[in-house]
């Protein structure tokens, strides 16, 4: 027994308490506020994604949820602050399959042993964008100046080792064309990035650029899912500009919770979230950002995403 738990247990001793047993404090799960960790930067897509989701759950819970933004080290820095915290369902964090490639490279302070995964909630697709004063006005016009200015064209993401390095990867190797790869940490950062004409373009999510794209400010050359969407239907999919390799490519967002958080916690999350994506604001964020449904309870999800942490490591 250590030092902590021989305190409390002469604390209880002197006093006559009566400790909880994990089980009992998991069945009053939850009775005090909940932290919720977002390791993205503020306004980000990612960002609006847990601030409308938190509204949606404390309505189910009846309890203050609390984000706070933890961005940095390619979001390492906020997983790993969450990822230490108390196993007791008051701290959670959300992310996306970002999560699982960077577990995957076995750099970060922080294993998937470290992680349980709680529900799968949406999912994203993906674009590839240009400043509206760009001379890029179709894909093909940017892939003909790859073409003939091999390296120079510079496209951003979020991330060294992320979705976004690994849809530039497939990109340059399905157009045949060399590009200089800048990554943000941030989608936030990668839109600033764009709209200063920092860099040349970026491949973002949808949710990060509706709103630059509806006031003319940002071009979608391309989006990735098999057939174009009902709000842009000017924008051709990657599918039909030749790249087979990208049909229904979305991103899919979760929220996560540190390894040994109790069954029933972990459960009663899970149910909560289900419920609060009936929420009229959730739903009327899914219409708004073209978001797609993808909810998973937290046991199918934790094994999915376990798989996906062990598929990108082969890679």
């Amino acid at each position: 027994m250590n030092l902590f738990k021989k305190s409390i247990a002469a604390a209880a001793a002197v006093t006559g308490m009566t400790l909880a047993a994990p089980g009992a404090m998991a069945q009053d799960y939850p009775n005090g506020e909940i932290e919720w960790i977002i390791p993205f930067s503020p306004g980000s897509g990612a960002d609006t994604f847990a601030r409308t989701l938190i509204g949606a759950t404390e309505d189910v819970l009846d309890v203050t949820i609390v984000p706070v933004n933890r961005e940095g080290g390619g979001t390492a820095i906020g997983v790993a602050a969450a990822a230490s915290s108390e196993a007791d369902g008051y701290t959670l964090f959300s992310q996306s399959d970002t999560l699982a490639l960077g577990l995957s490279t076995g750099d970060w302070p922080v294993g998937v042993g470290d992680i349980q995964a709680v529900a799968r909630i949406n999912a994203d697709y993906k674009t590839l964008i240009v400043p509206s004063g760009s001379e890029f006005e179709s894909y093909e016009d940017l892939v003909s100046f790859a073409q003939e200015n091999p390296g120079e064209l510079r496209i951003g993401g979020v991330g060294s080792r992320s979705w976004s390095s690994f849809f530039v990867r497939r990109l340059v190797e399905g157009a045949g064309i060399e590009v200089t790869y800048v990554p943000y940490d941030g989608g936030s950062n990668v839109v600033s990035a764009i709209l200063g004409e920092n860099i040349d373009a970026a491949v973002i999510t949808s949710s990060n650029i509706n709103a630059q794209v509806d006031a003319g400010e940002i071009r979608i050359l391309a989006q990735s899912l098999s057939e174009r969407v009902e709000e842009r239907p000017d924008v051709p999919t990657f599918l039909e500009l030749g790249h087979e390799d990208i049909d229904g490519d979305v991103l899919w967002r979760g929220v996560f919770a540190p390894a040994g958080v109790p069954e029933e916690v972990l459960q009663t999350l899970s149910d909560a979230f289900e419920q609060a994506i009936q929420d009229p604001e959730w739903q009327a964020y899914m219409e708004r950002e073209a978001q797609q449904s993808a909810f998973m309870g937290y046991e199918e999800f934790d094994a999915f995403f376990r798989d996906a942490v062990a598929g990108y490591s082969e890679e």
